[in-house]
Formats: structure tokens, sequence, C-alpha cells
């Protein structure tokens, strides 16, 4: 059986409320505390994703300005490509034209000479040269049908109008023929040393001079010397240089050989002695 219901005190009461203002405080104290933490809680989160944000801005900004620096680099280096391109055409242009001018004053010089030569000549052009190692043959567009004929003498001529002895043809056909220059080793010519008047052959060697093969039993030839086509040369009209006289020692041996003056390998147009008809 329950027992009888105890009634309240004044104590009991005042106990009661006491209990229950401390808990209330408690509460809102709780509550305030709550509140001042979430509201730290938030500001720090709210920094971070400012400063995360601000940190992305910074990099988008980075990239945008190497994106834009790229793009400039970019076109420098394109435009820079182009003046490049225009400077190699202007450039090879340039070089064209000195040619052209060059090669007018070669053609000018060759047609000066032809006019002077003693004999009658006919300006050719050389359209060719043999690729083997042993052969130095140059083809020109000239042959028969315009006066060229075999054993006929071959001239070039310099800026200055000067004329050189080149070689001699060597196989003439209708339209063009063959020219073998002084230093194949099947052209020989009789030349005359200019300082002493003793004669002398020119024989080509397949390299970068000639042989001297003297006449004169004690030769008084010397390095210096300038030799010419002889008066008794049968292809040559007389007193056409044809090279200088030089020393070549070759180990423990020294001989005098021929250097030519004319440009072989870099001659375009030959006068070639005419036959008469």
């Amino acid at each position: 059986m329950p027992g009888p219901v105890r009634k309240l005190t004044r104590r009991s009461t005042s106990l009661l409320f006491i209990a229950l203002f401390l808990v209330l405080t408690t509460l809102i104290g709780l509550a305030s505390y709550g509140v001042t933490l979430g509201s730290f809680a938030l500001s720090e989160v709210q920094r971070v994703v400012r400063a995360f944000g601000g940190a992305i801005s910074a990099a988008t900004d980075s990239v945008t300005a190497y994106g834009h620096a790229l793009l400039f680099a970019r076109g420098i280096y394109a435009e820079n490509e182009t003046l490049r391109t225009e400077d190699q055409y202007l450039d090879a242009r340039l070089r064209l034209a000195l040619d052209d001018h060059d090669e007018l004053k070669r053609l000018q010089a060759q047609l000066a000479v032809q006019q002077q030569l003693p004999v009658k000549s006919i300006l050719v052009q050389v359209t060719g040269r043999a690729t083997g190692i042993h052969s130095m043959d140059v083809f020109i567009d000239h042959g028969t049908a315009l006066g060229v004929a075999d054993g006929a003498g071959v001239f070039v001529t310099d800026f200055t109008g000067q004329a050189y002895v080149y070689g001699k043809v060597r196989g003439a056909f209708k339209a063009n023929a063959t020219v073998i220059p002084l230093l194949d080793s099947r052209c020989v010519i009789a030349g005359i040393d200019r300082r002493t008047g003793e004669d002398v052959l020119v024989k080509g060697t397949d390299a970068d001079y000639c042989e001297l093969s003297y006449v004169s039993p004690l030769p008084q030839f010397q390095s210096g010397d300038i030799v010419v086509t002889s008066s008794s040369s049968t292809i040559f009209p007389p007193n056409i240089p044809i090279g200088r006289v030089d020393t070549l020692t070759s180990g423990t041996t020294t001989r005098l050989v021929l250097r030519p003056f004319a440009a072989v390998w870099a001659t375009r147009y030959l006068l070639v002695t005419q036959s008469s008809k």
C-alpha cells in the first residue's frame, strides 16, 4: 500500500526553485557558449573560404597572365619567323640581282674581247660538265653548224677584259661540242716564257696545275714567270696568257709547274675560235 503523500515544505520549494534556476542558468550559458563557438567556427570557415577563394583567384590570375604571355610570345615568334622568311627571300633576290649584274659584266667583257681578238671567235655557253672522277669534259651549246671545229682553241675572259687560254675543243658535233680544259691531261698547248722568250709545252695533270716540258736544254724559268701562247701555235693567237710559273714541293723534290689563270670550274661562257667556211 502506498504511503501518504507528503506536502512540500517551504524549504523544499525553495531548494526546488534554486535547482531550476541553476539548471536554467546552465542551459542559457551553454546556449550562449554554443552560439559563440558557432560564431567562431563560422568565422574561421569564412576566413578559410576567403583565403581559399583568394588563392584560387590568384592562381586563376596567374594562369590567365601566363596564357596571355604565351599567346604574346607565340605572336612574336610567328612574326619573327615571317620576318626571317622575308629576309631570306630578299637576300636571295639580292644575290640573284648581284649574280645577274656580275654575269652581265662578264658577258660585256667577253664581247669586248671577242672584237679585239686577232682571230674570229664565237661566244658559247657551258651546258654541263662531266661527272666522272678522271674526266674534266665541259659541254657547250654550239657545234659545227655554227663554225665550232674539233681542235679549236677556247678562251675565257675576266672582268677587266683580259683573255686567258681555257683549253681546246675535243669532239665537235652539229649542235654541240666538248671542250677539255688545259688542266686535263689530254690537253697540250705550246707556250713561251714572256720574260726569257723560251719555248715550253704546257700539259695538264688532271689536278690543279700543269706540267712544263722545256724545249731549251738549259731552261731559265723561275717562279713567277708568265707563260703565254707561242707564235708557233696553230690553234691559238700569240701572246695570250696561259698561267704563272709556281714552285711545287713534293717531299724532298721541288719542281716548277704552271698555275692556269683561267677559272676552270667557275666559267659559264667561253670564246671558241671559229673555223672559216
